[in-house]
């Protein structure tokens, strides 16, 4: 079973959604050692924030991408519910400004499935200066290579990109629900699901039916350091039922 808090809902992000998901992405991914072996200084992080919230924008006009976000109508409510982890009393909601109220804390990427033929080009990122290329290049490959390899083997797929819970807010269902979210589409369309997992979500993704596959791997340099360590995530494909 999953716990989820009583006024938790899901819709599609909006534009003024676009700071408060860059705060998020911050705040859950800022820890992580590849997030700082590619942005090494508090400085280039802090540029990184700014650049987040920038590809948010551009990913919420993106017709091929789903932007969501999870609120809370009372943040502060601490009663909870029971929800079964393989379906949701959550709907996705409409993002008209009726319903946008709430404190936001959670959002998910989901990139669409590219079909051959389809003229697509994703908006790219533009990079806070200082951003250690080589190894953001290194993990870039790695992960493509890993994919083409992946259960997905280069079929058009949803591809969950970034998903991130404000810290403040762990372990309460949103996760839940913005991936349950590309478990519909998928059984919806046919179209499998694929994502790349940090080793301590992997048990998350597991029990929402998710198959683990190859890992992929780099040798990284925190914060700008000389100590080299190795760091690692897990792909996971899901197959439509």
């Amino acid at each position: 079973m999953v716990m989820a808090l009583k006024q938790l809902h899901m819709r599609t992000a909006i534009r003024e959604d676009a700071p408060r998901i860059a705060e998020i992405h911050m705040a859950a991914f800022g820890s992580n050692a590849m997030l700082h072996a590619q942005f090494p200084t508090l400085a280039i992080r802090k540029g990184l924030q700014t650049c987040t919230k920038e590809k948010a924008l551009a990913d919420i006009n993106d017709p091929k991408t789903t932007v969501l976000v999870v609120t809370s109508s009372d943040a502060r409510d601490s009663e909870y519910i029971s929800c079964d982890e393989r379906t949701t009393d959550f709907p996705t909601m409409p993002s008209g400004p009726e319903n946008t109220a709430g404190t936001v804390i959670a959002f998910a990427k989901w990139s669409h499935p590219v079909l051959p033929g389809e003229e697509y080009v994703e908006p790219p990122w533009i990079w806070p200066e200082g951003t250690d290329l080589d190894t953001l290049g290194a993990w870039i490959a790695n992960a493509a290579e890993v994919e083409s390899r992946s259960a997905v083997g280069g079929a058009p797929c949803y591809h969950l990109s970034f998903i991130g819970t404000d810290p403040s807010f762990g372990h309460r269902g949103a996760g839940h629900l913005l991936v349950q979210w590309g478990i519909q589409q998928s059984n919806e369309s046919g179209a499998p699901v694929y994502l790349e997992s940090t080793i301590e979500a992997a048990p998350f993704y597991e029990n929402m039916g998710f198959t683990s596959g190859e890992a992929i791997s780099l040798p990284i340099c925190v914060d700008g350091g000389t100590e080299t360590q190795i760091y690692e995530e897990i792909v996971f494909t899901y197959c439509p039922t």
